[in-house]
């Protein structure tokens, strides 16, 4: 007994280690790019490139961010975890010193820093499923590190910083290099090699599993032989409780949970999640393209705001528990709508001129609902879909909106033509957000109709309205 709590406790701390891990790999790599306007302000500060140009920066990091998560979730389900965190770290790495070595003026320099930047924040995908280690609070533990990704939007913010207080770009972003180093060294030595986190308790299972399938085999054959038919109702645990989960999951289970990558990648409720999710987020990514841009017209000399924006950007990261926990009490589909809500809040403020200071209200709004955005994505797939396709679903997810969301870059080039443009541009966004409303209203029913379905069939018979049945 005091063995099976020695490993309880040893189990107990390797999960806090190993989620420690994950976090500070998706606060140190995943959400970098979206840090953007402190760079941009650096880069304008050092001449070279025109608005346009940085435009195509933002643009290579925030696409790649997208993109990459297809391929890295697919290639996590084939190679493992820890192959995969690490090729992300390598190409943060490489995009780290780009950016650190690559003049002002060198457009193609900096497009390809940002890019592979971008290529390795798929390393938050990755260590995502260590959630599934809390299943007490699945939905909080991912938020938690959706979380860490608005936070990880601080680092160019940092950087620019150590810059200003003397060790230069180079310096600055060298010095983030190493410390993604550092947690390249780290995953090596403690991330599980499969997919799954839990790999001892996966590894047990299945040879209890064949050893209870043999034993089984056993008895029947003596049974046979000897002829005996005593202990026809005695029942193996295992297989009383695997026949329990068959016939109660239906109902205890989303419609689509665990189901065939197939199935999954083609049914309504995750075509529709996907749609939402596409939607939602070229909007959001050309909010951060130009939202230093349209605080510069509206007065923002000295790229103050801009800064401000960073600063509410990444310090929104300690509400992401808040999605989670809307998600597991309150359902998906609420905190679906408080990510589409606050903002389409964050981009209507954009249309006040006067006072700049009101601008405080429309960051905050969209830096904490863009966090909501991809936690209740995240979550969505894990609490509605499971995680036996997790890379695969994620995947598609971030691919499908990285080839939509390409619109930001033309958005952006038609918004410096004139003020009228501008405005035009910021009305789409708030058409885009508007659009996904009912959306949520659809899988908020669909969850209480699952949720009544749920209290009815844990409810006595004479809730349920059998009496009938029972009496005849």
């Amino acid at each position: 007994r005091a063995s099976r709590r020695g490993g309880g406790r040893l189990a107990m701390d390797r999960r806090w280690i190993l989620y420690a891990l994950a976090f500070l790999v998706t606060s140190s790599v995943s959400g970098v790019v979206y840090g953007w306007p402190a760079l941009r302000r650096d880069l304008l500060d050092e001449g070279g490139l025109t608005e346009n140009e940085l435009g195509a920066v933002f643009t290579c990091g925030a696409w790649s961010v997208q993109g990459g998560r297809f391929l890295v979730g697919i290639a996590r389900d084939k190679y493992g975890t820890k192959i995969m965190v690490c090729v992300c770290l390598s190409l943060v790495l490489c995009g780290s010193v780009l950016v650190a070595s690559s003049k002002s003026d060198n457009l193609l320099g900096l497009c390809f820093g940002m890019l592979f930047l971008g290529m390795g924040s798929g390393a938050q995908l990755c260590v995502q499923p260590v959630a599934g280690l809390f299943p007490e609070a699945t939905s909080t533990a991912m938020a938690s590190l959706s979380g860490a990704f608005q936070l990880s939007g601080l680092v160019f913010l940092a950087c620019s910083a150590v810059a200003t207080a003397g060790a230069g770009r180079f310096g600055a972003y060298m010095g983030h290099a190493g410390v993604v180093a550092v947690l390249f060294i780290f995953s090596i030595k403690a991330l599980p090699s499969g997919v799954s986190f839990d790999e001892e308790k996966e590894d047990v299972s299945q040879a209890n599993d064949a050893e209870t399938e043999r034993e089984t085999e056993m008895t029947d054959e003596k049974k046979k032989a000897d002829g005996k038919d005593q202990d026809v109702f005695a029942v193996d645990d295992k297989a009383t409780a695997d026949a329990t989960a068959l016939t109660l999951t239906p109902n205890k289970t989303p419609r689509h949970f665990g189901a065939d990558r197939g199935a999954l990648l083609t049914c309504d409720e995750f075509l529709c999640l996907v749609a939402w999710f596409s939607v939602m987020v070229t909007p959001s990514q050309y909010y951060v393209l130009s939202v230093g841009y349209q605080l510069e017209r509206k007065g923002d000399a000295d790229g103050s705001f801009s800064r401000a924006f960073t600063l509410l950007y990444g310090f929104s990261a300690p509400l992401a528990p808040l999605a989670g926990v809307c998600a597991d009490y309150l359902g998906v589909a609420f905190a679906q709508f408080l990510a589409t809500a606050l903002s389409l809040i964050g981009y209507a403020i954009l249309f006040v001129e006067k006072p700049l200071s009101f601008q405080y209200v429309g960051m905050a709004s969209y830096s904490v609902g863009r966090m909501f955005l991809f936690a209740t994505f995240f979550a969505n797939v894990g609490r509605r879909f499971g995680y036996k396709h997790y890379g695969a679903a994620v995947g598609v997810g971030m691919l499908a909106s990285a080839v939509l969301s390409m619109l930001q870059y033309p958005m952006f080039q038609a918004a410096l033509e004139s003020k009228t443009n501008l405005d035009a541009m910021n009305v789409v966004c708030v058409v885009c957000a508007a659009a996904c409303l009912p959306y949520c209203a659809w899988l908020g029913a669909r969850e209480r109709n699952e949720w009544r379905e749920r209290r009815r069939e844990d409810a006595p018979p004479r809730w349920r309205g059998d009496e009938n049945e029972n009496a005849a």
